[in-house]
């Protein structure tokens, strides 16, 4: 059956079938093939093409927090080489070029791989009457060897004559997984397309080669005015860069930051439409939520904090020379942060100051904010920040290489603080007795994030220099979520006789549950409220080692669920982390149910109390209907196990038919006829037939009427 389609839906739907045609019929598609990193809190999507891109409907190419509705914070990024001098094939010179993303061909030998070190936990779910696999099947390597619990490699290659091994690593340490490490080795072979013949003359080489790493980063949580692109995500932001000590690496590289924040939107001059207030005038740093949906156009002033992240990039190793692989200290050797996308696109750098980006490159500068159009007052002169550090210059004759490691990585206040702070500045907006948590209260808040991310990079930096050994919690279990009668129950892999990671004794001491109502994500849409109550995955309980099951009865009977457990260490075998003695968790992102449960009630054994929830149904009493993606749903409860559900008009035109085989006492409709359209207001008539109890004995039929109001 056609499903009824929104006018977005209706383009996503386009540009899902033309990227299917695509894979179908033009093999060289693959090079938009995307391994995710999902195992911390911080999401990345490794794209073969080295230079990804976030679009209008896509979230991002890091994500974080993962687990909450729009949350993309690195948009675009960026690889490119910048080349004093080399000859092509043909010896033709040529000089201060600029070269971004790949020459990949779709030739044996050059793909991107995953490893992980665990194969990713199995989750089944019984839902609706049957068993379904809720889990992807893993098609990547398992190498406990490998130095992260999470690596994609991809093999690739670059103008000019450059091959490169791009290795990205993620861990699921909790105190590691805010941020992610790339390793890239270029190797100069004069080859970058798919025939045999060399486009570039290897006798000359390449001479001052800068090689340069770049993101857009924007946070695009928030309202649907930031999801437009990657470019328009951040017109409110700046950039900056600021040398760090390393506290947890004595003696190591001097950490040239280069982060993001948010700013204040110079064109957002009140938080509720038409009330100004008495401090109607807002600075709207950190973005607190005012609308949703598309365009930003329904007003939602639940407040919270959509972007209080402080996102940021810094190098943690450049190869001195080719033939000196030790680390050079005094790179990068130039740093740009008042770059914009424009500029990239028109290799535009320093305002023209420079005749071309290779010369910006060999410049030597590191440019802070102080030179952004704007600053220090209005950020919006230029949109779409997207500064660059280049490494060199390096020349490069046949075979050698160069190795240039970065860490990428969010810092922020917590969730609890964003939600809780974020209604205190709205009871202070709103000019409410007592209430004193202003803009600059609000603004020294969200900077603390800066400390957060600083730290983040420092433990990234501290883990790259020890080879990425760290202590690693157990793997997530394998799950099994089932439906049950006024109850979702659990059951899970035991772990209790698996080895630690490091040591391979066994340290298992508990597993922690834990549940979300609703949609699989925070903040969808459909479950924002105005008054700033979020719908959250919350801690259930622990159980001790040797429980590997668990019924859930507090739940709703009708709601959809999801659950996760995770396998908690007795921290024993945690001698050498940031905290030894810490009891560590696997990962709570990995083991999730994506398709929800829903408690039920046992078929009844008659057909005398059917009811029909909510009645009336009246569109937009949200707090009064089935919450999230199911606020839109009517259910029909007390039924028997099985039945034909027919919905009439008060007229007796049938719209709508059901079959009932679930077995159990509730079935609900999406209020879509079966000519894909929603119905309208009116009454209905709701006819029960054709109804079996347990053992087959047959039940009358029964009528009901019920009101939707639209």
């Amino acid at each position: 059956m056609l499903r009824f389609f929104k006018p977005l839906e209706a383009v996503k739907c386009f540009i899902i079938c033309a990227v299917l045609f695509l894979l179908v019929f033009n093999a060289p598609i693959v090079q938009a093939q995307v391994k995710v990193h999902d195992l911390g809190k911080f999401k990345l999507e490794h794209n073969v093409r080295e230079n990804t891109n976030t679009d209008a409907l896509t979230q991002g190419t890091g994500n974080w927090p993962q687990d909450v509705y729009w949350s993309g914070n690195f948009n675009f990024q960026y690889f490119g080489r910048y080349v004093e001098s080399w000859y092509d094939a043909e010896g033709n010179l040529h000089e201060k070029t600029s070269h971004s993303s790949t020459t990949f061909r779709n030739q044996e030998g050059f793909f991107l791989t995953e490893y992980r070190r665990f194969a990713p936990p199995v989750v089944d779910v019984f839902a609706d009457g049957v068993w379904q696999v809720d889990s992807r099947h893993y098609d990547g390597v398992v190498d406990p060897s490998i130095p992260s619990d999470m690596m994609v490699v991809n093999k690739t290659k670059f103008s000019p004559g450059l091959w490169a091994k791009v290795k990205s690593y993620t861990l699921s340490n909790p105190n590691h997984d805010d941020y992610a490490i790339y390793e890239v080795t270029y190797t100069f072979t004069g080859d970058n397309d798919n025939d045999p013949e060399l486009e570039v003359d290897t006798d000359y080489g390449l001479k001052g080669v800068y090689f340069v790493f770049a993101y857009n980063m924007a946070d695009i949580r928030g309202t649907w005015i930031q999801h437009s692109r990657w470019y328009a995500s951040a017109e409110d932001d700046w950039t900056n860069w600021q040398t760090y000590t390393s506290t947890l690496v004595p003696g190591g590289r001097p950490l040239e930051i280069i982060y993001e924040w948010d700013g204040d939107d110079l064109g957002t001059t009140e938080f509720e439409p038409g009330n100004t207030g008495p401090n109607g005038a807002f600075d709207d740093t950190g973005d607190p939520r005012f609308g949703i949906g598309e365009g930003g156009n329904n007003p939602m002033p639940s407040a919270e904090f959509t972007s209080s992240n402080y996102n940021g990039m810094a190098i943690l190793h450049a190869d001195q020379s080719v033939s000196n692989k030790s680390d050079d200290f005094t790179q990068p050797y130039s740093i740009i942060t008042s770059v914009n996308v424009q500029a990239v696109w028109g290799n535009i750098f320093g305002n023209g100051l420079y005749p071309t980006v290779w010369d910006w490159a060999n410049s030597g500068t590191r440019e802070d904010w102080t030179t952004t159009p704007g600053y220090p007052d209005d950020p919006e002169v230029l949109i779409g920040d997207m500064p660059h550090q280049a490494i060199g210059p390096y020349d490069l004759a046949l075979g050698d290489s160069v190795t240039i490691v970065l860490v990428i990585a969010t810092g922020a206040i917590n969730r609890d603080l964003e939600i809780e702070k974020g209604l205190e500045w709205r009871s202070w907006y709103r000019g409410e007795a007592g209430a004193t948590f202003d803009d600059a209260a609000k603004d020294a808040l969200l900077a603390t994030g800066k400390d957060s991310l600083f730290q983040t990079i420092d433990r990234a930096y501290w883990a790259w220099s020890r080879g990425m050994d760290v202590p690693d919690p157990l793997p997530a279990p394998n799950l099994k979520v089932i439906s049950g009668p006024n109850r979702n129950d659990l059951e899970w892999e035991d772990m209790s006789d698996v080895g630690d990671p490091d040591t391979g004794v066994p340290d298992l001491d508990h597993y922690n549950i834990y549940r979300k109502r609703g949609s699989y994500l925070e903040d969808t849409d459909e479950e924002l409220r105005e008054s700033g109550v979020h719908e959250r995955w919350q801690f259930i309980t622990s159980v001790p080692a040797s429980q590997t099951t668990y019924s859930d009865e507090t739940v709703i009977r009708g709601e959809a669920y999801h659950y996760a457990v995770t396998a908690v260490d007795d921290g024993s075998q945690n001698t050498d982390g940031l905290f030894p003695g810490q009891k560590l968790e696997s990962s709570p992102y990995k083991n999730r149910n994506l398709i929800p449960v829903k408690a039920f009630q046992p078929g009844e054994n008659n057909t005398d109390h059917v009811l029909i929830v909510p009645n009336p149904f009246i569109s937009g009493a949200q707090d009064f209907n089935f919450f999230g993606n199911a606020s839109n749903y009517i259910h029909f409860v007390n039924l028997p196990p099985y039945c034909k559900l027919s919905i009439y008009t008060v007229t007796g035109d049938l719209i709508k038919t059901i079959d009932h085989v679930t077995g159990s006492a509730d079935a609900e409709w999406d209020q879509i006829t079966e000519s894909n359209q929603y119905v309208a207001s009116g009454v209905y008539i709701l006819r029960i037939s054709e109804a079996t109890f347990l053992d087959g004995s047959k039940l009358p039929d029964a009528i009901e009427k019920f009101v939707i109001v639209r």
